[in-house]
């Protein structure tokens, strides 16, 4: 399920323009007569219109609609998803349902709190099988930082498009599922003011749509959950980095294994079927050169509407769709494990699993190297300022100035990780079922006994129940994990109790058996910042493999991706490196940066910060059943920003130097600081901790959740087995240590 998508795919997840930038005319609403500036997108049946007064103020009318009886549309009034004023619509029948929200994160946005209102225009509202239109007074809307501000006559807005339903058509709070067509267009606000702005302000209704009266107390009629006959030793909840494994190797051992999985099939041969124009045996997910369209592909549904920062919820979580970088963690990334988990004592898991997960520099099987421009760029400027190459896979230890190829898992040409190399091992053994499309929502349990899980299919409720002795493992992902342990009555009794009030119809356990345990109190997460960097001299007019070029491969690159070669066998990535950082605190930092690039003449670069972090955040639930940050974990110490802003000074040092093979093109150009590079920071989507294993008990006073075994303090079967338990972020990309806690957790599991 929920795993460590690769951070990268955020660039495209913003709502950011493609091709030339479509601008507003004018268009006269039959409806109501009023005069708009409207956008119109045949793609995604999306069209929206805006009308301002003749002295621009904090009010607007806009009209907005969407095609068929099911989705949503919506538009963002400062441009990009993140940090910006949102309209949220979809259709309820013949009613339309609207709200304005905020996302910190590439998630489904929150309720936006503050003094806006929505009030309708109902000439102009309306819905019926063939689509859906909300004409709207929005008053004080237009905010500093939030929205365009009139200071530029035609900003740029966003729009994005879901076909597939919400959770709740009839909530203003409802879920949002994962959007298929997005973009952004130039909003004529200037001529889009007219001096009618007051009449037509009128015709709004009296009562608002938004803000929406507070929600009821208590959390519902529960729905009727039938049990089913057939029963398992093992259930696990999630098949991504660490399910899939640690469910293969109980499998193993001749116990009945039933892996249950909320998202669909990924990978063609695991019964995908979004194919890609060009090739009808392989998927979107198969294909590691496509790695970042996969986001924007319709149809692919890989991403969770419930979690805190974008999360994959598909077969593979994770692992079918980050940037396939598979990092051997360092021995020093087990020293805040508790004994018993220590490198030493790991050391056999990890042969386990690097024997089995194929892993290399040198995705394609002719052992050639495609689209090398950025590496020979940067490799040898590096090089001259003191960097070392060092080989990923064979010296994980060594991470200081250190670059490298970039270690993927890649196999025969397709994108690899356990669906490829665990997961048919489990399914050629009898006492092994996969169950897709089967959300877990809670851990059945009396007192603390787990006697099943309570799933949803299909909008419905089951339980599935274990065998006596049976156990139960969560492996769910760091932030759907948490979700299942709320929704069990296990966690901080005031994140239990917003289970218990909201909305999603979950059945608790008497409070008197709750289970106070500190989860999601102490996350961390890598922060991530994209920067772009422009290559200098005759390098920067060596051709680099282009979006387009990819999206519409020529006939020789299919036919070598047909042999497991070429361009679109290799992930994107195209080199690594670390190296560690010691600030005024006396606290070693590492940085990571991976380059890539899809633009002759220039590369990215993404930029975290890892091991030695020392910001934490906290984790919660909402009423509709999200998780959310209730704190940000990143950058809140003043160690981390002095450490992140120490590498990229030295960075900008390189690029100053007469022989700079690259330079800086941004805001401060050759006189920039860090803080012009270091502008937006994003969850590196790599979110650890929600669930620390240990041995100082939770109920105690302590920070852990799970022991030793990984069995959750206060119950007697249950389990958790993903990257919740890691006490801190490693040195690199989460996968590999993930997958690598599951070989030791399965192996700890099957000796009790």
């Amino acid at each position: 399920m929920a795993g460590a998508v690769i951070v990268s795919t955020i660039g495209s997840l913003v709502l950011a323009g493609v091709g030339a930038m479509a601008q507003t005319t004018e268009y006269t609403d039959p409806n109501t007569g009023i005069t708009f500036q409207q956008i119109v997108k045949d793609e995604g049946g999306f069209s929206f219109g805006i009308a301002l007064a003749e002295t621009f103020g904090t009010d607007f009318i806009g009209q907005i609609t969407g095609t068929g009886s099911e989705g949503w549309v919506s538009v963002s009034f400062g441009g990009g998803m993140i940090d910006s004023l949102l309209l949220v619509v979809y259709p309820n029948g013949q009613d339309v349902t609207a709200s304005l929200r905020m996302a910190t994160q590439y998630a489904s946005p929150l309720l936006f709190e503050g003094d806006t209102v929505l009030k309708p225009i109902p000439e102009g509202t309306f819905a019926d099988s063939t689509g859906f239109s909300y004409t709207f007074l929005c008053e004080n809307c237009v905010i500093d930082d939030l929205t365009f501000d009139g200071s530029d006559p035609v900003p740029f807005l966003g729009w994005a498009v879901s076909k597939n339903s919400v959770g709740d058509p009839s909530s203003p709070s409802s879920l949002l599922n994962y959007h298929d067509f997005y973009g952004m267009f130039g909003a004529d606000i200037e001529a889009a003011s007219s001096a009618k702005f007051v009449e037509w302000a009128a015709m709004a209704a009296d009562d608002p749509d938004f803000p929406p009266p507070p929600p009821g107390g208590g959390n519902g009629t529960f729905p009727d959950a039938p049990v089913r006959d057939q029963t398992y030793d093992y259930i696990i909840a999630g098949a991504g980095a660490a399910g899939i494994v640690v469910a293969e190797r109980i499998a193993e051992s001749g116990a009945s294994v039933l892996l249950l999985e909320r998202g669909a099939a990924s990978f063609y041969a695991s019964g995908g079927e979004v194919t890609v124009p060009w090739n009808d045996t392989v998927t979107v997910f198969d294909v590691p050169a496509i790695l970042r369209f996969i986001p924007a592909t319709p149809g692919t549904n890989a991403f969770c509407a419930d979690t805190a920062a974008q999360a994959a919820c598909v077969l593979g979580g994770g692992t079918a769709v980050n940037g396939m970088i598979f990092v051997r963690p360092p021995e020093r990334d087990f020293d805040d494990f508790p004994e018993g988990w220590r490198w030493d004592e790991v050391a056999d898991a990890a042969e386990r699993l690097y024997e089995r997960n194929m892993h290399t520099l040198y995705p394609s099987v002719d052992g050639e190297y495609y689209d090398g421009v950025i590496y020979d760029v940067a490799s040898k400027s590096f090089e001259s300022n003191g960097w070392r190459h060092v080989d990923a896979i064979q010296n994980p230890n060594e991470k200081h100035m250190m670059f490298s190829r970039a270690p993927c898992g890649i196999v025969n040409g397709l994108r690899g990780g356990p669906v490829r190399t665990y997961l048919p091992l489990a399914q050629a053994l009898d006492n092994f079922k996969l169950e897709l499309h089967t959300k877990v929502i809670r851990a059945v349990r009396t007192n603390s006994t787990i006697t099943g899980v309570e799933v949803e299919v299909n909008g419905a409720r089951e339980t599935i129940n274990i065998n006596t002795g049976g156990k139960v493992i969560l492996a769910s992902g760091a932030m759907s994990s948490p979700r299942i342990l709320l929704n069990s009555g296990i966690g901080p009794s005031e994140q239990i109790e917003i289970v218990a009030s909201g909305n999603t119809l979950v059945r608790l356990p008497e409070k008197s058996a709750w289970i106070d345990l500190p989860v999601g109190k102490r996350i961390q997460d890598h922060p991530l910042w994209t920067s772009t960097w422009n290559i200098t001299g005759e390098a920067a007019q060596l051709p680099i493999v282009s979006k387009e070029t990819l999206q519409n491969p020529p006939e020789e690159m299919v036919e070598q991706f047909a042999h497991a070669t070429g361009v679109l066998a290799e992930n994107d990535i195209r080199m690594e490196l670390w190296t560690d950082i010691t600030p005024s605190d006396g606290v070693t930092r590492y940085v990571q940066v991976e380059l890539y690039g899809k633009v002759t003449g220039q590369f990215n670069m993404d930029i975290f910060l890892t091991k030695g972090s020392t910001s934490r955040g906290e984790l919660g639930i909402t009423a509709e059943g999200a998780t959310h940050f209730v704190k940000d974990p990143l950058m809140n110490t003043d160690g981390d920003n002095e450490a992140v802003n120490t590498f990229v000074e030295t960075l900008l040092d390189y690029t100053r130097k007469p022989d700079a093979a690259f330079i800086w093109p941004g805001p401060g150009g050759a006189n920039a600081t860090a803080s012009d590079v270091l502008k937006e920071m994003l969850s590196g989507i790599h979110v650890v901790a929600s669930a620390p294993i240990g041995t100082d008990d939770g109920r105690e006073g302590g920070n852990a959740v799970v022991d030793l075994d990984t069995r959750v303090y206060g119950t007697d079967n249950l389990f958790v087995v993903d990257a919740s338990i890691n006490p801190s972020v490693p040195t690199g990309n989460t996968m590999a240590i993930t997958m690598l806690v599951a070989e030791k957790a399965a192996e700890k599991i099957l000796a009790l």
